[in-house]
């Protein structure tokens, strides 16, 4: 009785559902969240470390919808990269979902970036956050507790990013392990906090670069991570400006 039971139980498991896991075991293993699977799963409420290596090898039953948002949230990447059935179930619900679970409020720091020659930086606080739909942060592969948002002045960036835009910096580890040619990142350098185009060279140095063709006023400057006072906060992912 207890072998047809198991094999019941295991019999729920469609050839999606194994893919899916496939998918997820293969994300896991790349990520360097260094955590265990105990603490993993508790962190970002999937369960203990069974219920982690259940979904992570196709055992037991699917992937519930609670679990992959976890895996989501804690790896940073969206459902729909280990699962289309589970995303687009969590776009549908997320339809009758009640306001309050609609929004997330993003911490805004009282910090400012140059967009320009730099801003020295003397404190940072806090001011009042800033409200977002969660779907809308999905998408951008962002959650409540790897983002930030800073104000920006300058006009290194423009027209791609006006003077006084405020800015959502994504500042998870996965979003600044590799950069990304051409997209705009938050750093600080020699003291300093900058918004400019990174771009990776040959020699493994990093280029940043003005979105102003102007280069005689915004010119182009080399960073060596080696020996640079340097430090990456983050990606900067969306822009709010006044029209």
């Amino acid at each position: 009785m207890e072998s047809a039971a198991k094999k019941s139980k295991q019999g729920t498991l469609t050839p999606e559902n194994l893919e899916e896991s496939k998918r997820l075991k293969a994300l896991y293993l790349s990520a360097r969240h260094g955590l265990s699977q105990e603490n993993f799963g508790q962190k970002y409420g999937i369960g203990n470390q069974g219920a982690v290596w259940q979904c992570l090898n196709g055992k037991g039953m699917p992937i519930s919808l609670k679990a992959a948002r976890g895996f989501a949230e804690g790896l940073q990447v969206d459902i729909e990269a280990f699962s289309p059935r589970l995303a687009a179930e969590a776009l549908k619900n997320a339809a009758f979902a009640s306001t309050e679970d609609e929004f997330a409020q993003i911490p805004r720091a009282d910090v400012t970036f140059s967009q320009g020659h730099g801003t020295i930086v003397y404190d940072e606080g806090q001011k009042a956050p800033l409200t977002f739909r969660k779907d809308f942060l999905q998408k951008l592969g962002v959650t409540e507790r790897s983002a930030v948002i800073v104000d920006s002045i300058g006009r290194s960036n423009e027209p791609e990013i006006p003077s006084g835009a405020v800015l959502l910096v994504h500042t998870a580890h996965a979003a600044k392990e590799r950069i990304q040619d051409s997209k705009f990142y938050a750093f600080r350098c020699d003291g300093k906090l900058f918004v400019k185009k990174l771009y990776r060279g040959t020699d493994g140095a990093l280029l940043a670069v003005s979105a102003n063709p102007d280069k005689s006023l915004y010119p182009d400057s080399r960073i060596d991570e080696k020996t640079d006072d340097f430090e990456l906060i983050g990606r900067a992912m969306w822009m709010g400006a006044e029209l």
